[in-house]
C-alpha cells in the first residue's frame, strides 16, 4: 500500500518478513552447529532462541500454519527437545548392549556418565508410573534390566511356585557388586558375604548394590588393541577374578571383551 508515495506494509506483510528473517537465522545456526536445537537463552542471538521456543508453543496450540510447519520440518526442526534427547540416549544404550552383550550400565560408568544417569532415571520413572508404555516396550526389546537390587529380607514362600522374572539372574552366580568409590566386591551367592558387601547391605536396609553378572563357566578375557596383539587371560568361572580383569573393570566400568 502506498501512502504519500511511501510503501507501507500491513501487519501480515510484516509478519511474513519477520518470519523469513528468523527462518534465515535458524538456517545459518544449523549450518554452523549441525542442528536446530537453539537454547532459549542463546547469547549470540537471544531473539532466535525465544523465536524457536515460540514456534514449538504455537504448533502445540495449533496456531502455527501447516506451511510454516513444513518449512521448519525441512530443517529437521526439533519440536520436542526432551523426545530427541530420549532417542539419543536410547541409541547410546543400544550401542552399549551391542558392544557388551547386556544393558546393565554401571551407575558410575566413566565412559558415558550421562547414559548411566539416564538408565537410572528410566527405572525410577517406571517405578513411579511416569514412563510411557511405548518406552517401556522399547526398553524391554533391548533387554533393559529394571531391577538391580535384591532384597535380603526373607519373605513367606508363596502357596504355588512362582517363576523368577526374566531379568533376574540365577540365584547362585558370581557377581561383581559395585559399592561406590570405584570399589568392586565379588560374591558367588553361596558363601559368607565379604565384609564390605555385608556392611553395604546392612547400611542400606537389606538392599544389595548394583552388580555386573559374571560368566557361569570357563571364559577367556582379551586385552590389546587388535586381534594379533591381543593378550588372553582365562578365568575358570570360579574363585576370584584375575587382577588384570578387575583392574579393567575399575577403569572402564564393565568387563573386558570376552567369549561367553
Amino acid at each position: 500500500m502506498l501512502l504519500f508515495g511511501v510503501r507501507v506494509m500491513n501487519r501480515s506483510q510484516k509478519s511474513d518478513l519477520g518470519w523469513d528473517r528468523m527462518l534465515k537465522a535458524l538456517t545459518t545456526f544449523k549450518k554452523k552447529h549441525g542442528h536446530t536445537n537453539v537454547p532459549s537463552d542463546y547469547p549470540r542471538n537471544p531473539r532466535l532462541g525465544r523465536w524457536v521456543a515460540a514456534q514449538r508453543y504455537k504448533r502445540k496450540s495449533g496456531d502455527l500454519p501447516p506451511a510454516r510447519v513444513k518449512q521448519l520440518d525441512r530443517l529437521d526442526f526439533i519440536w520436542s527437545p526432551a523426545d530427541r534427547a530420549w532417542e539419543e540416549m536410547y541409541q547410546a544404550l543400544k550401542d552399549f548392549a551391542k558392544r557388551y552383550g547386556h544393558c546393565e550400565v554401571p551407575s558410575n560408568w566413566p565412559k558415558n556418565r550421562q547414559l548411566a544417569v539416564w538408565v537410572q532415571r528410566q527405572r525410577h520413572r517406571r517405578k513411579k508410573n511416569l514412563l510411557p508404555p511405548d518406552r517401556v516396550r522399547r526398553l524391554n526389546e533391548v533387554g533393559f534390566v529394571w531391577r538391580i537390587y535384591k532384597s535380603a529380607e526373607k519373605k513367606a514362600p508363596p502357596e504355588e511356585p512362582v517363576a523368577p522374572l526374566p531379568e533376574d539372574p540365577p540365584e547362585h552366580t558370581h557377581r561383581l557388586y559395585y559399592l561406590g568409590n570405584n570399589t568392586y566386591v565379588q560374591h558367588d551367592g553361596r558363601r559368607k558375604m565379604p565384609a564390605h558387601l555385608q556392611e553395604f547391605v546392612t547400611e542400606h536396609r537389606g538392599e544389595f548394590p548394583p552388580y555386573i553378572p559374571l560368566p557361569a563357566r570357563k571364559v577367556d578375557f582379551y586385552f590389546g588393541p587388535g586381534i594379533l596383539k591381543q593378550h588372553r587371560v582365562r578365568w575358570n568361572g570360579k574363585g576370584a577374578l584375575p587382577d588384570r580383569v578387575l583392574s579393567y573393570v575399575k577403569q572402564h566400568g564393565t568387563l573386558p571383551p570376552h567369549d561367553w
